[in-house]
């Protein structure tokens, strides 16, 4: 199946999703070859063998196949694992990335907040203030939104010092140089890599 995923055969992909959720394998293995699948994928359009519309394709036979697991991607406890508000920074109406994180934080048994997309530096603020999350997560995925984006840390920060270890922004246009320059250490670049970010920062600095 990651063949399939990995040659953007959607139909293909999908209908052996299918067959192999019937057949009783594991759906977080299923769910982690997708996953795979669009790592795989990335690598090739950064290494210039696919081109964007290789992006978009995976981009929805991903949302495709969450969709069909859904059903079995049970949400653990509220609140066992922590609280997490996220949102697409202002600016930026992509959700996929956001919406595949959600899924993985609630199924990890994380509270999950989403304030939805081209969410304003005040909404983050407020829910901050009110909700005291043990993480605050920000997507980033066009570049001319990086400028909001570094408002945004620096408003949380700057007024709401609970959140200065607990900002997490991730997206496909990050790397480790517009990380520094938004000012936060704590980045990732899919949703696998931000589930393990939040899961340490519950089990070295709970919210109090």
């Amino acid at each position: 199946m990651l063949d399939l995923i990995v040659q953007l055969k959607e139909e293909e992909s999908l209908a052996e999703l299918k067959s192999m959720l019937a057949e009783g394998v594991d759906h977080r293995d299923l769910l982690a070859c997708f996953m795979e699948g669009m790592r795989r994928v990335g690598t090739k359009f950064e290494t210039g063998v696919y081109f964007i519309a290789a992006l978009i394709m995976a981009g929805e036979i991903m949302r495709s196949a969450t969709e069909i697991l859904r059903p079995y991607l049970k949400p653990g406890h509220p609140n066992n694992k922590g609280r997490v508000l996220i949102g697409t920074i202002e600016g930026d109406i992509h959700d996929l990335g956001k919406n595949l994180f959600a899924l993985l934080l609630n199924c990890n048994g994380f509270e999950v907040i989403d304030l939805g997309v081209d969410v304003p530096v005040v909404n983050f603020l407020q829910k901050a203030r009110e909700l005291k999350p043990d993480a605050i997560c920000i997507s980033c995925v066009l570049t001319t939104s990086v400028e909001y984006l570094k408002d945004a840390v620096k408003v949380l920060a700057d007024e709401f010092p609970f959140a200065k270890n607990r900002i997490v922004v991730g997206g496909t246009c990050l790397d480790a140089r517009l990380a520094e320059y938004v000012g936060v250490s704590l980045w990732a670049r899919d949703a696998a890599e931000g589930l393990k970010i939040c899961q340490k920062i519950v089990h070295t600095n709970p919210a109090v």
